[in-house]
């Protein structure tokens, strides 16, 4: 038996397609939706899709390292950004950029909404590493943009999950995001695993309650607080 993958970053890429592609999709859980929507006349999406869905404005929407091609039929005008050449192989239309700085640079101040989906380009940083790459994203946002946001608190290092109250740790973040860059929060979603057992006496193994889209989600608006979101 060949010896099973255990983490994505063991393999990184190379001169082969086949596996960079390979190595692209263990590290993009949504691409597995966008391979199952493109042979199906009923497409799938998951709730948080759709509460995204139904809280966008319109207008021009942004995603960036989320496979956002997998919401292409969903959302009128997407511009799909990513970092790895890869997806260029099965997603012609796709922005490739080496940096977060060059979304604004490749489209200006555009985007009416944009996402950042549980990007797996962020594993093992620091909040202040998260909060750089936010500065980033605000370049190529309107006045107005709706910024969704959501990671896992298993991609964060440096702070102390012994001593920390979880929930209140990623909150201030949050709220200090707000203060420093002229975002209002006008949703949250902030859940970690509870270590009770079920109905047949067994424990939640799950390290969270969302992997695919991450435990720790926000939405802010950009410069206004004129949206009522929608859950």
């Amino acid at each position: 038996m060949k010896k099973l993958i255990e983490h994505f970053s063991d393999y990184p890429m190379d001169e082969n397609d086949q596996h960079n592609y390979k190595r692209y999709r263990m590290g993009r859980l949504k691409h597995q939706l966008w391979l199952h929507n493109r042979k199906h006349k009923q497409a799938i999406i998951d709730t948080h899709d759709k509460f995204m869905l139904d809280n966008l404005k319109q207008g021009k929407t942004c995603m960036f390292g989320s496979a956002g091609y997998y919401l292409e039929n969903f959302i009128p005008d997407l511009v799909v950004v990513e970092q790895w050449p890869i997806v260029k192989k099965f997603y012609p239309k796709a922005q490739i950029v080496e940096d977060r700085s060059e979304i604004a640079k490749l489209n200006g101040r555009v985007f009416d909404n944009f996402i950042v989906v549980n990007n797996r380009g962020d594993i093992w940083c620091e909040l202040s590493v998260v909060e750089r790459h936010i500065a980033s994203y605000l370049k190529a946002m309107k006045s107005g943009c709706l910024f969704f946001y959501s990671f896992r608190d298993t991609q964060i290092v440096d702070w102390n999950r012994l001593k920390e109250d979880h929930y209140e740790y990623f909150l201030q973040f949050g709220k200090h995001i707000q203060r420093t860059y002229d975002l209002n929060m006008i949703w949250h979603d902030i859940k970690f695993a509870t270590k009770q057992k079920d109905g047949a006496g067994n424990y939640d193994i799950m390290e969270n309650p969302d992997t695919t889209n991450g435990n720790i989600k926000f939405v802010f608006e950009y410069q206004t607080k004129n949206t009522q979101i929608k859950c």
